[in-house]
């Protein structure tokens, strides 16, 4: 169940020294969940925006660590933050539900333990404004734990070429929604992953494809900080074993729209499933057999074109290929005990 608790007044901003008046609303949408150690960081941030006519909308995705609660005060403080609260779904549905109950002209996100420049909205929205983009697109600093991200001045803006994009997104560059600004209605009929793990990717692919043209400021605006994660030990859980499906989907989807970056899908979902198939394969719960086969069978079916795919790095290809075929003894090897133990267990019952 979702519940909306405060919903922002919206109002326009006038620039003193040209009586400015026509900006237009920004949503800024932040999914939430157990960010207590660093949500206020974040939040206080965004009020600090030089953007004035800006909606924050705060999505608690069922947060256990009084995060919900953190964003209640917020909202009660400040009348252009609202908040969402919703059963514990993922990122990805948070984000959905963000995006459904947005006003704004335009979509601007940010992670709850990230926090941006005070310009950050302004020069991306500016960027737009600037070139009559449908999106624009800022330079995000990765720093550790602990350390201190500081902001670029803002820096000229560019119109960056298509083929660069991708080129960049492939290498796992512009991926998270952050960092970006985008004209609301890019966000229509797009398939959204129920999965979380890098439903991201999916999306902006989709998104990516659609737009005609891109503003870049290439300078940081937004700093990511990277977190001990929860996937680093690769544990299992149909959460973090989304990440199959969407790369997957997001292989497919270039097959059929975006057929000259097919292999740069390709060699992604590839390493997707080299990460998996050595947990799963030792999986004796058997719990997600359903994703071992799926991986699998992708393989099976396309390991021809993974093995001369030239984005892939050869050490992965020979990796996937010893835990393929080590899969495929083992699933057979399990098979083959599991159907002596049913034989048994069918003799014992015709022995009754």
């Amino acid at each position: 169940m979702t519940i909306v608790v405060s919903a922002p007044r919206l109002y326009k901003t006038c620039d003193s020294d040209t009586g400015y008046s026509a900006s237009p609303l920004i949503s800024l949408i932040v999914p939430v969940y157990n960010a207590g150690k660093y949500l206020c960081r974040c939040i206080e941030s965004l009020i600090a925006q030089d953007y004035g006519n800006l909606e924050i909308m705060l999505v608690d995705d069922g947060s256990t660590d009084g995060s919900g609660e953190i964003c209640d005060t917020y909202a009660g403080r400040y009348e252009n933050i609202s908040v969402i609260h919703q059963d514990n779904s993922g990122a990805s549905k948070a984000r959905l539900n963000g995006i459904r109950a947005a006003n704004g002209d335009y979509m601007v996100f940010a992670d709850s333990d990230d926090y941006v420049s005070p310009r950050y909205v302004s020069a991306l929205y500016d960027a737009i404004g600037e070139t009559g983009a449908e999106m624009s697109l800022c330079d995000v600093r990765r720093i550790e734990r602990c350390e201190r991200g500081n902001f670029d001045d803002v820096c000229p803006v560019m119109q960056i070429d298509p083929k660069e994009l991708f080129g960049r997104f492939f290498r796992y560059d512009f991926w998270g929604f952050f960092g970006a600004c985008y004209r609301h209605s890019l966000f229509e009929s797009l398939d959204f992953p129920e999965a979380t793990v890098n439903g991201d990717y999916y999306v902006k692919l989709q998104i990516l494809a659609k737009v005609k043209s891109i503003a870049y400021v290439p300078c940081a605006l937004y700093c990511y900080e990277k977190h001990p994660g929860s996937l680093s030990n690769l544990s299992l859980s149909l959460k973090a074993l989304g990440e199959i499906d969407n790369t997957l989907a997001a292989w497919r989807f270039c097959k059929e729209h975006l057929p000259e970056y097919s292999g740069e899908a390709l060699s992604i979902a590839a390493e997707s499933a080299t990460k998996w198939l050595e947990p799963l394969t030792r999986d004796r719960s058997r719990r997600y057999d359903g994703y071992l086969s799926r991986i699998m069978g992708f393989i099976n079916h396309n390991i021809r074109d993974i093995l001369t795919e030239r984005h892939l790095l050869w050490k992965t290809k020979v990796v996937l290929a010893v835990r393929y075929y080590y899969a495929l003894w083992r699933y057979s090897d399990i098979s083959n005990e599991r159907g002596k133990l049913d034989n048994k267990d069918k003799a014992a019952e015709e022995s009754i």
